[in-house]
Formats: C-alpha cells, sequence, structure tokens
C-alpha cells in the first residue's frame, strides 16, 4: 500500500484505534511514525552493521581468507548486503506499507548522509594519515548521530546513547587505554574503531525497527 504522509497518518490513526482501544496509542507518536517512517526502517542498518563488524573480524586478523580473496571477497559481502537491504525494504512494504515523503524531508535526509559519508572518508583518510591522537571518525559520528537525533523528532533517546559511547571510545587513546591506530576506522589496525561502528549501526537499527513494530500494526492484521 502507498499513502502520501497525511494518508498515511490517518491510516495509522485507524489501525492502531481499532487493533487496541486499551492501550491507545497518543496522536503524537502516530505522527512520529508517519513523518519518520522511513528512518524507523531500522532492519535495513543491521546488513550493514554485520558487514562492519566482518570487517572488525578481518582487521582483527581472524579471517585470513577474506585478505586472500581481495578484492573479490569484499565486493561479494557488499553485493550481499546491498540485496539484503533490497529484500528489508520490500518486507517493510508489505507489511507496514509505504509512505511517499515530502520534499523536504527527503531532501534534508539526502543531505545529512552525504555530509556524512563525505566526512567520514575525508576525517578517515586524515586521521590515518597524520595519526591523530583520538578517532576523529569517532568524533565526527558522534556530533553527527546528536544533529540526526534532533532533526528526526527527538525521540530516539538510543542515538544519544550511542553517540556518548561513540565519543567516550574516541577518546580513549588521550588516557593509553587504547592505542589510536586501534579505533581509527580506516587502517589495518582498526579494528575496534570498525567494530564499534558496527555495533551503533546494529543496535540503532534493532531499535528502531522495534519502536515501529510497537507502534503500527502490519498491513492485513485483524481490527478485532
Amino acid at each position: 500500500m502507498i499513502y502520501t504522509e497525511n494518508k498515511f497518518a490517518l491510516q495509522t490513526y485507524i489501525k492502531i484505534w481499532r487493533s487496541t482501544v486499551k492501550n491507545f496509542e497518543y496522536p503524537q507518536r502516530i505522527y512520529q511514525v508517519t513523518r519518520y517512517y522511513d528512518h524507523l526502517q531500522g532492519l535495513c542498518l543491521v546488513p550493514f552493521g554485520v558487514l562492519l563488524l566482518l570487517v572488525a573480524v578481518w582487521k582483527a586478523g581472524w579471517w585470513p581468507w577474506f585478505d586472500k580473496w581481495q578484492p573479490l571477497s569484499g565486493m561479494l559481502f557488499l553485493g550481499l548486503t546491498m540485496l539484503l537491504v533490497w529484500r528489508i525494504r520490500l518486507y517493510y512494504r508489505y507489511t507496514f506499507g509505504h509512505v511517499h515523503q515530502l520534499p523536504g524531508s527527503r531532501r534534508n535526509g539526502n543531505i545529512l548522509a552525504i555530509l556524512f559519508l563525505g566526512g567520514l572518508y575525508l576525517i578517515g583518510l586524515a586521521e590515518y594519515q597524520w595519526q591523530w591522537p583520538v578517532s576523529g571518525t569517532g568524533l565526527f559520528t558522534a556530533v553527527v548521530l546528536v544533529i540526526y537525533y534532533f532533526q528526526t523528532g527527538s525521540f530516539r533517546p538510543h542515538y544519544l546513547v550511542l553517540a556518548a559511547l561513540m565519543l567516550i571510545v574516541s577518546l580513549l587513546p588521550l588516557f593509553g587505554v587504547l592505542q589510536a591506530a586501534q579505533v581509527y576506522l580506516w587502517g589495518p589496525d582498526g579494528a575496534i574503531g570498525v567494530a564499534l561502528f558496527g555495533f551503533i549501526w546494529l543496535v540503532g537499527g534493532l531499535v528502531d525497527h522495534g519502536f515501529l513494530s510497537r507502534t503500527l500494526p502490519r498491513t492485513g492484521e485483524s481490527a478485532e
């Protein structure tokens, strides 16, 4: 089913009202699900989180065959990841419906994604090239997660928790707990840094999916 945001909000409101009057959700929560429906499709982040964790395992030296078959092994896992994301988006479409985002919503999301990926790449190269004493990519990601939290309705506090975790781990080299190279995103020794990124993507996606599943009844669910 395909809706505009306003129509989707009405449909969502009716579904929730029919499915459970005792635990009726407030209109604000329905607005949040409607307005940020694409952002709540958290299972789409899970394959990327798993991929990053696998890369961390490889960087730690526990997966020698992955390095032996580069770049074919990397292309294979990236291809599988994109295929899984495509299938997961179909799952959301047929399970919960589809929303046509307003132009402003889509534009803001795309701008933030481009700035984040571009900044991550450039800062990652800089921190590795000039051997920064902390993780620049981690600090940058912590800031972006806070911005993302406020830009997307300020109703998912787990992103603030994940930002705090990223900030703490990024600064640990200053206290001698970790070597700076271990928390870099690039470089052969950055297993901890890559694993942290994978963990954040994985946890953020699963919590988002849980919020969506608890709030929005599935398409075709009985109204009884």
